[in-house]
């Protein structure tokens, strides 16, 4: 029974049952769906449940341990407060928590501690209500994000602890070589080299159809995206801002980021930690490029296409995800909104040199 199923049947019974409270939720939920309970967690196949009582319009209870959700993290994990005459709920993954508020002053990397209230939930994510309307959007979100990730953001939040990465400071002559990236890029996607790589990629995708649709079945969004990478690069994952790097007549090294989109579910893959970028591209002799696997298992489809980080389809989808912008860091990217116009079969890669500049334009001044 999906999510959406589940709200709906919980919604329909607080609307019959206005004066029921949580432990009458409660009840329902476990009659209805049969979830397993882990002491306050109700567990599906599909997601976890955590309910709440709210009698007022604020929300500041004690929700979860810290060490509790990340049990669950990889699925919904759905907080539903039950209030006197309606029912809420909110998305309570890692990516949504502003910090860890209860009994968390010794919270480090290594010892998970504490305790999140309801405040600490976000009521929205970079302009998205976290509504269930939403959910599966913000899902498509999350689960580009690892634990480990969100833990260091959540550390440093609670914290106000100095965060390990610094934030890439260009000098004038980097920040002339960085404004001219656009430019190199188009330059470079003209290239017979980079038509090259595109061919070879396309043909380890061909080569391996099956494998990587079998892949594409995989539930675990991590493991699937690791499974994906491994049989394109015959190589363990590195987990850097490369996964492979092609050697261009000109002198250019092409960088390129694996990146794999379901084509018939709704996904937001992360792109890069912009710090890095921009560094890499600083050097002068580097243009980075996307290669994109759409794949739909049920159609049996398998389709690939190489595009700059400057083309027009890209640009427009790339959004600063801003509450990762910790101290020294100006945060990471992450593609949203529809990407399969990239992989019609009339579609040519492209460079959009003027936005291009907007965009690092904005990264440099962050």
């Amino acid at each position: 029974m999906s999510l959406s199923e589940l709200v709906s049947a919980l919604q329909e019974f607080k609307a019959k049952h206005p004066a029921s409270n949580k432990a009458d939720v409660e009840r329902f939920l476990a009659s209805f769906a049969h979830p397993r309970k882990e002491r306050s967690v109700f567990i599906t196949q599909d997601c976890c449940f955590r309910f709440s009582e709210a009698n007022t319009g604020s929300f500041s209870n004690v929700v979860l341990s810290l060490s509790a959700l990340q049990k669950y993290d990889s699925l919904p994990v759905v907080i539903c407060i039950v209030r006197p005459d309606r029912l809420d709920f909110r998305l309570a993954n890692a990516t949504f928590l502003k910090r860890i508020s209860h009994s968390s002053h010794t919270l480090r990397a290594d010892n998970i501690r504490g305790s999140f209230l309801g405040h600490d939930i976000m009521d929205d994510y970079d302009g998205i209500p976290n509504r269930p309307e939403h959910f599966e959007e913000l899902m498509a979100i999350h689960v580009e994000f690892g634990w480990d990730e969100n833990v260091q953001r959540l550390v440093e939040a609670t914290n106000s602890i100095i965060a390990r990465s610094m934030r890439f400071q260009p000098t004038p002559s980097e920040l002339e070589i960085l404004r001219n990236a656009p430019h190199r890029a188009a330059a470079v996607i003209k290239t017979d080299g980079f038509a090259d790589s595109e061919r070879g990629l396309s043909e380890i995708v061909e080569r391996n159809r099956d494998r990587l649709l079998g892949a594409a079945a995989l539930e675990n969004v991590n493991l699937r995206g690791n499974t994906i990478e491994q049989i394109i690069t015959g190589a363990v994952n590195a987990h850097r801002i490369d996964d492979l790097v092609f050697d261009l007549a000109t002198g250019e090294r092409l960088i390129v980021d694996i990146k794999t989109k379901l084509l018939d579910r709704a996904s937001a893959p992360k792109a890069y930690n912009i710090d890095k970028m921009l560094r890499t591209l600083s050097q002068g002799d580097a243009s980075f490029a996307f290669f994109f696997i759409g794949l739909n298992v049920a159609q049996q489809i398998a389709r690939s296409r190489l595009v700059s980080i400057f083309d027009p389809v890209i640009v427009r989808a790339t959004r600063i995800q801003t509450h990762w912008a910790g101290r020294a860091s100006r945060g990471v990217t992450q593609l949203t909104g529809d990407l399969s116009r990239i992989f019609e079969t009339t579609y040519h890669a492209s460079v959009d040199v003027e936005a291009g500049e907007a965009l690092l334009r904005s990264f440099i001044e962050r």
